[in-house]
């Protein structure tokens, strides 16, 4: 072979080799994703939060519950008094089980034994997982208490609330909403300041007559300006596709201000380590994608193994999915991702406080 291009090889390796972000990426990364997708993305569905609706000596429908409890697919709650829907609606169950008012013997003796079975399909796969679960525990009860599902004595429905039609769009369409904000904030934001440092114009600016702080707000307000005129576009192109918009608009925007400003601040940071564009491109990667796998966007984190979903608590975009599919698709006010804000902002402030370390590190 020419020694030339031999030397070119080289050389590229050696240099590829020496930079621990290329490392990561040819080492690292590729055994970070196996490990995710091989074992932390389950389509199984598991951990269902399922709630009961009866009366305390309703024996027959507590045998029921814990049938559904030892199938090792659903996890119980006690979301207390109130109405079923309510706890749906707030997320406190994932689906609840509402026997007769008056006890399920004296409703079959009746022939009034109608059971429901309340199923949030925020996840419009994890809910057609849950209903089907939900009919093969059935049938083994019935099977075990000689009863026959449909006879006049016992009569089993399920209601599937907020995506009544599976329609996998509407499921999608709303984490993909908060994919692309988050795509579009950490990138930008990550490879402006890379630039100024990699065309010699970083040092220009910290040498003008004005404060860090101010460099830092005007290297970073217009990429949560831009984050936010997005928002507005793709909530346009949302409603066009059949993606409904049951929250308030103010909260909405709030919410999305929240997590742009979040993103904004990783990326800043990202940029304080990067030397270069590509640099900054790469890590921004390395952080972006493990985010969206471990975000709920595709696969349940409560399928997860738990030290992944542990890791997941620490990532912003998990909690700006609940709140957009929440507010988009099941309304509510601001008690309802109350919890979910807090922890984004408290990230944020985490990651603007970081960057704004390193970025003083850079002036001395």
């Amino acid at each position: 072979m020419n020694p030339t291009i031999i030397g070119f090889i080289r050389k590229e390796l050696i240099q590829a080799i020496r930079d621990p972000r290329a490392r990561g990426m040819i080492f690292v990364m590729p055994v970070v994703q196996l490990l995710i997708f091989g074992v932390a993305l389950s389509s199984e569905i598991r951990n269902v939060r399922l709630a009961v609706s009866a009366r305390p000596d309703d024996a027959f429908t507590q045998r029921l519950a814990d049938r559904f409890y030892a199938s090792g697919w659903f996890i119980p709650v006690t979301p207390g008094e109130g109405d079923p829907f309510d706890w749906v609606r707030s997320g406190r169950a994932e689906a609840v089980l509402v026997a007769p008012p008056e006890g399920a013997a004296r409703a079959m003796a009746r022939d009034k034994g109608s059971y429901q079975l309340l199923v949030d399909s925020l996840n419009s796969v994890r809910a057609r997982g849950v209903e089907t679960y939900a009919q093969a525990v059935l049938a083994e009860h019935l099977r075990d208490e000689h009863l026959l599902s449909g006879t006049p004595t016992f009569r089993f429905s399920t209601r599937v609330l907020y995506n009544p039609t599976g329609d996998t769009a509407i499921f999608m369409i709303p984490g993909t909403l908060c994919l692309m904000l988050c795509l579009v904030t950490i990138i930008l934001t990550s490879m402006s300041m890379a630039m100024e440092r990699e065309r010699g114009t970083l040092e220009t600016l910290l040498a003008a007559p004005v404060a860090p702080w101010e460099v830092l707000l005007g290297k970073t307000v217009p990429y949560v300006i831009l984050g936010m005129i997005d928002l507005p576009l793709v909530l346009i192109v949302a409603v066009a596709l059949g993606v409904p918009v049951r929250g308030p608009l103010w909260l909405i925007g709030l919410s999305t201000f929240i997590f742009v400003c979040t993103t904004v601040s990783i990326g800043f940071l990202v940029s304080s380590y990067a030397k270069d564009q590509q640099q900054a491109m790469l890590s921004s990667f390395l952080f972006v994608f493990p985010s969206i796998q471990l975000s709920g966007v595709i696969f349940p984190i409560e399928n997860m193994p738990h030290a992944l979903a542990w890791i997941a608590w620490f990532n912003p975009l998990r909690y700006f999915v609940i709140v957009i599919r929440h507010l988009l698709l099941k309304g509510g006010d601001l008690g309802a991702v109350l919890p979910n804000l807090a922890a984004m902002a408290a990230l944020g402030a985490v990651a603007l406080c970081w960057a704004g370390y390193r970025f003083r590190q850079t002036l001395n």
